[in-house]
This record gives structure tokens, sequence and C-alpha cells, in this order.
């Protein structure tokens, strides 16, 4: 009777000492898959560059006063947007206005409307670019050139409107390019912006900066004392 006791306790220690065993081996398996789902290589970001794209918008209103008198005039009205240009002899100066707001003041404008232009080429020669999701835009005036398409590039918002930079086409279009259907395109990847001519075959001709056009650094150094006080008047 005793020795069967003994026997007994004996099995049961051991069964014990095999369950323990295979526990703790379930144990380190479980570990072991856990550490090798779990990835360690570091999680990777990708940074996608902003890009805004503005297209040109054709259904603008415009407003000319080109008659007698010593102030010419040209009203482009956009949405909310207003842009307020007048000619005074050889210079022009542009006003902008949001929901009747002034945003930016009477300044010197870029825009060439005398060296083998007029008042009309000028006005057909300007082009106003849009993104609708941020209410911003980009105004294009005509710039001096005797060979190529260049233009002055203004930026604007709900809260500014700034001269940006001088870019010309420095290679000719031919005549069926300008005849027929072609819209401008403007790009914008953080401080550089891309301006582009898209013919009707969807063939796109890239822009370049350029540098000052010299002239129109002497025009800014007329006494505008004067020209302010024609264009505040009623």
């Amino acid at each position: 009777m005793k020795f069967s006791l003994i026997m007994l306790m004996i099995v049961t220690v051991c069964s014990c000492k095999k369950e323990q065993k295979a526990d703790t081996s379930d144990k380190k398996n479980r570990n072991i898959i856990r550490k090798d789902t779990v990835s360690t290589k570091p999680v990777t970001t990708i940074k996608k560059e902003e890009t805004t794209v503005y297209t040109e918008i054709r259904d603008v209103k415009k407003i000319r006063n080109y008659g007698e008198g010593p102030v010419q005039s040209l009203d482009v009205r956009f949405k909310d947007h207003e842009f307020r240009i007048r000619y005074i002899q050889e210079r022009a100066y542009i006003q902008y206005a949001v929901n009747g707001g002034i945003i930016q003041d009477w300044q010197f404008c870029n825009t060439n409307f005398y060296y083998d232009s007029s008042y009309e080429i000028a006005e057909e020669g300007s082009y106003l670019l849009y993104n609708e999701m941020i209410s911003s835009g980009i105004l294009l005036f005509p710039s001096f050139t005797e060979e190529y398409a260049a233009f002055f590039v203004y930026e604007f918002d709900n809260g500014k409107l700034q001269y940006i930079k001088d870019v010309i086409l420095e290679q000719g279009l031919s005549a069926d390019v300008w005849s027929n259907t072609y819209t401008f395109r403007a790009v914008r990847k953080k401080d550089t912006i891309q301006i582009s001519l898209i013919d009707k075959k969807g063939k796109e001709y890239m822009f370049q900066d350029r540098e000052e056009y010299p002239e129109e650094e002497e025009y800014k150094k007329a006494n505008l004392s004067a020209d302010l006080k024609l264009l505040n008047e009623k």
C-alpha cells in the first residue's frame, strides 16, 4: 500500500513537470512568433510636394474707357476680385479690390501699352488665371519684346496683389498657334511659378524667366504725386 502510494506521487510530480515544461515551451514559441511578426523597419512618410495649378479664365468682365482725357482706364472683374488699371502718359497703375474693399492701393503696373502696342492690344494680350480651391490667381500683362511672346507676372489672393517676375517664350510660334484656340497655364511649386502656353493639339510651350526690362525702371523714378492726385479723383 505504501509502495503504491509512493509510485502515485512520483507519477504525479513527473506529470506536473512535463506540463510546466510544455507551457514554458509554448510561451517561448508565442514570443518568437510575436517578435517575427513585428516589423523592425522604420516607418517612412512620403511628403508630397505642394503643387498649385492655375488655369486661364475667359469669362471675365471688362469695363474700358480709352477716350479723351489725361487718364485712360480698364477695369477687370472676376467673381469678387476687381483690378482697376489706369494709364497716364507712358505709365500704368493698378489697384486691387475684393468685395469692394481695397486690398492693394495704387501701385506701378508693369505692362506694355505703348511700345509697338496700344491700350486695345495690351488689353487683348492680358490674361487671368485662377485656382478655385484657394481663391488665388495669376495676372499676365504683355511685356516688352521685339520677337518673342513675353509677360509680366502678378500673383493675387484675397489678401495681396504682388509683382512676381518677367517671363519670355524663347521661340517663335507659328501663326496657326496664335490664330486658333490656345490657353495659358501657371504651375506653382513651392517658391517657383512656371508659365506655359498650350495649343489646340495639347502641345505645351514653357516660358523662361528673364531679367527686368531696363526701360521699366526709368518710369518708377518719375514724380508720382501728380499721378496719384489724378488716380484718386472721383
